[in-house]
């Protein structure tokens, strides 16, 4: 009953619809799934907070250290793009609405999501929508047409198959100091999740050459997690530096926690490379930004 009374006025009947996926008035997102499905109706709702954290407040909790914001703010201001990466209610979206603060306020911004979730305070922002679309439009769709609005930043709810493609193309080609998130257990991790998103796409380079665009759009990946007692909090954050082909291993260097002075450098040959070297001493790498007309 609680299944039909809540999908009954979302135009949805779970008597029909075994798996139903869609959001209230409120906002919040409802999945539904019945019988013959499961053998019971079981129903998740997801709640989101009436207000966005900014970057003062989730200092203050204790989930973002002050280095990684710095840290942050110096890669999307010479134009470096990241990743933003863990498991489901880490707080990744929480996350990724407080960096998008980080942006210049005059240049235009343009989100894409499945649904809408942040919350981006911005007087010059686009925001698109993949969910309810007819025609078959896709967030890969979504993601090429957004490049027709002339954004300065891209930002990408959640990166979860072929569009992957199109944003390393997008972040490869002047739209510098962009965001995005996807699902992965760490840095590394998040780094061979969008590679093999962006080998989905029909029309798919090779795996060397993906892995390329992946170092070469991807500045640095925040890796966020939610802990057992609930807090969600940064836990690791790398600068990504090359992808060795031959071992097929992500050459990175910790940013924070930072390894301490004097610690012995790992060897290249392990799952990820890292440096001891100041984070500081290693500046980002350089970008290209399209120059556009005001």
């Amino acid at each position: 009953r609680a299944a039909i009374h809540i999908a009954r006025p979302l135009r949805k009947d779970p008597v029909t619809e075994a798996i139903i996926d869609a959001r209230l008035e409120d906002g919040s997102r409802v999945a539904i799934c019945s019988p013959p499905a499961s053998p019971t109706a079981v129903i998740t709702i997801r709640r989101f907070g009436g207000r966005a954290f900014t970057i003062h407040e989730l200092e203050q909790m204790g989930s973002l250290p002050s280095p990684v914001v710095d840290e942050a703010a110096a890669i999307l201001r010479s134009d470096g793009n990241l990743l933003i990466a863990g498991g489901t209610g880490s707080g990744k979206t929480t996350l990724l609405n407080a960096l998008a603060a980080l942006l210049p306020d005059g240049d235009r911004v343009v989100s894409i999501e499945d649904t809408l979730e942040l919350s981006l305070r911005r007087t010059n922002c686009v925001r698109f929508e993949a969910r309810g679309l007819s025609g078959g439009v896709t967030i890969r769709d979504l993601v090429r047409h957004s490049l027709r609005h002339r954004p300065d930043h891209i930002v990408v709810g959640e990166v979860r198959g072929a569009e992957a493609a199109d944003l390393l193309q997008a972040l490869n080609t002047g739209h510098g100091g962009s965001l995005a998130t996807v699902h992965a257990n760490n840095a590394e991790a998040a780094l061979s999740r969008l590679a093999s998103c962006a080998m989905q796409a029909s029309d798919a380079l090779p795996w060397s050459v993906v892995c390329r665009g992946v170092v070469d759009g991807i500045e640095a990946v925040i890796h966020q997690t939610r802990t057992p007692t609930g807090e969600r909090k940064v836990a690791q954050m790398v600068r990504v530096r090359d992808h060795d082909a031959q071992t097929n291993r992500w050459v990175v260097e910790p940013i924070w926690p930072a390894k301490p002075a004097g610690a012995a450098p790992a060897s290249t040959s392990g799952a990820a490379a890292t440096s001891t070297r100041p984070t500081r001493s290693s500046p980002p790498k350089r970008r290209r930004r399209k120059q556009r007309s005001r």
